[in-house]
């Protein structure tokens, strides 16, 4: 997830230094609809989502969906605001012929401030559940998260279960 906020954070500066500049007045706000497909691959220790990977093996995960980008302009005509939720949204994580899948249902609010251009990342609601029968969820975020323009979490409340032992053996042959 760091890596995807990540690119979420960057992706979003880039929209917003593509945005044309209105004239003075109010702008509505505009509609992206972006699709996402990306494949990542995340070596024991590498970071992996809000931790790091557990397992002694190299996990890939497949992120595949849809951005909806909504961004709102000031009476300037400037990005000050961007709402981003995704459509049809999956995440697969797999390793050693196995896999567990997960639909991520969450939103963000991407945060602009206009004097310093900083960006902050909101993000809200289910993203990502993954369980395993008999077990539980072995790898599970939900709730509120914070997190700078960098994709570094400042503060989170919610559920967070991050990849353990349990997470491996599930992948595990």
């Amino acid at each position: 997830m760091i890596r995807v906020a990540r690119r979420l954070a960057v992706a979003a500066a880039c929209m917003v230094a593509a945005l044309p500049v209105a004239s003075a007045g109010a702008m509505p706000p505009t509609v992206e609809v972006m699709p996402f497909d990306e494949i990542e691959v995340v070596a024991p220790g590498e970071t992996l989502v809000f931790g790091t990977n557990p397992c002694p093996f190299t996990i890939t995960i497949h992120h595949q969906g849809t951005f909806v980008y909504t961004t709102f302009f000031d009476q300037d005509g400037m990005p000050i605001r961007q709402l981003v939720h995704s459509r049809d949204f999956t995440e697969t994580y797999s390793a050693n012929g196995r896999s567990l899948t997960t639909k991520s249902t969450n939103s963000a609010v991407i945060t602009i401030d206009p004097t310093t251009g900083d960006i902050t990342v909101t993000s809200r609601g289910n993203q990502r559940h993954l369980i395993v029968p008999g077990v539980g969820p072995v790898l599970a975020q939900a709730g509120h998260f914070l997190l700078d323009g960098n994709g570094n979490l400042i503060d989170v409340s919610g559920l967070n279960i991050p990849a353990g032992s349990e997470f491996c053996a599930a992948l595990s042959a």
